[in-house]
């Protein structure tokens, strides 16, 4: 039985890039199934995000009425219309604290997701995050929420956590569970592409019988950002590494998540089931944070742009989920 994860690296307003593939992959799939009404979720059996990834997976897999409440549009338009309500500098910002707020980010992932808790999304998803207090990786699951109450944080606080970047927001603690022991930040410091987290977890399931039965879609946005020359980094102190090390942290480990898939799939010919797309950029890249009219526009093309590139594999992809559905799909 084949199993289809879709993995939605982090990056802040580089999201749009992201958006922008799946709301296209999205028509493809409503195109081919014949399907107005299909949905993202309708075609994946699990769902990982890291950042901003993770707010478009817990987007699309929101329900209502037992269907997905949001499209992917609905879900770029949040990113394009809404980041003045993301991004709030604190006032005392950079002499005391992170640089962004949290409370009106916050309360607009409150309009979306109200007191809604982790076990309530339509399908398997896998948000990432990292614990200050264990220092550990942490992979919030929606199945370990439906077996576990103490484990099944509210949805807007799962989101907050893993997109609580250093030095952009302060950590999280989940005041919906027991105890609120454990400080949160970005899961970009731990899999800024959480694609490989994906795969384990899939593999893991009682259903999939190996590698050969999964279809994996790794949805990047920029790939190179900023250089950092051998000039100007041998002058850095620890002030001056801050920020780079958080972008290196985030690059390198996407660059990695990528080689291995590469690696595993290429080496049991099945090249066709992985698919990833992400945009190499030569010039210079707005920063994760910038929601600039101009920022955005660059964001826009660049998506634009990657979805023309990718088109032909986008619809072949798009049209092997749609066979595959014919099988029976996983339990939700």
């Amino acid at each position: 039985m084949s199993v289809s994860i879709l993995s939605i690296d982090g990056g802040g307003m580089k999201g749009i890039i992201s958006a922008i593939v799946l709301n296209k992959f999205e028509e493809l799939l409503q195109q081919h199934s014949h399907r107005p009404d299909a949905r993202i979720a309708d075609y994946f059996d699990l769902v990982a995000g890291t950042s901003v990834g993770s707010i478009l997976t817990t987007l699309l897999l929101y329900p209502e009425n037992g269907r997905p409440k949001y499209s992917v549009k609905e879900a770029l338009d949040l990113l394009l219309t809404k980041s003045n309500e993301i991004f709030v500098k604190q006032p005392f910002y950079p002499l005391f604290g992170a640089k962004y707020s949290t409370q009106c980010y916050g309360n607009l992932l409150n309009d979306f997701f109200h007191e809604d808790t982790l076990d309530s999304l339509l399908k398997q998803c896998i948000i990432t995050a990292y614990d200050t207090t264990d220092r550990k990786a942490v992979f919030f699951n929606s199945k370990n929420a439906k077996a576990d109450p103490n484990r099944n944080p509210f949805i807007k606080e799962v989101v907050l956590a893993s997109s609580a970047a250093p030095t952009f927001f302060p950590p999280v603690c989940l005041k919906s569970t027991p105890a609120c022991e454990h400080s949160y930040i970005d899961g970009g410091v731990v899999a800024n592409n959480p694609s490989m987290c994906a795969l384990i977890e899939a593999l893991k399931l009682d259903c999939c019988n190996g590698l050969q039965d999964v279809y994996l879609f790794s949805v990047g946005n920029v790939e190179k950002d900023s250089a950092y020359t051998y000039k100007e980094v041998k002058k850095w102190g620890v002030l001056e590494w801050a920020l780079p090390m958080l972008h290196i942290l985030m690059d390198s480990s996407e660059q990695t998540a990528h080689y291995q898939l590469q690696i595993f799939f290429n080496n049991f010919n099945m090249t066709s089931n992985y698919l990833r797309t992400s945009v190499y950029a030569t010039n210079k890249v707005p920063s994760m944070d910038d929601n600039s009219e101009k920022a955005i526009a660059y964001f826009i093309k660049a998506g634009n742009e990657l979805v023309e590139r990718e088109l032909v594999n986008l619809d072949k992809f798009a049209r092997t989920l749609i066979k595959n559905k014919e099988q029976v799909s996983l339990p939700v």
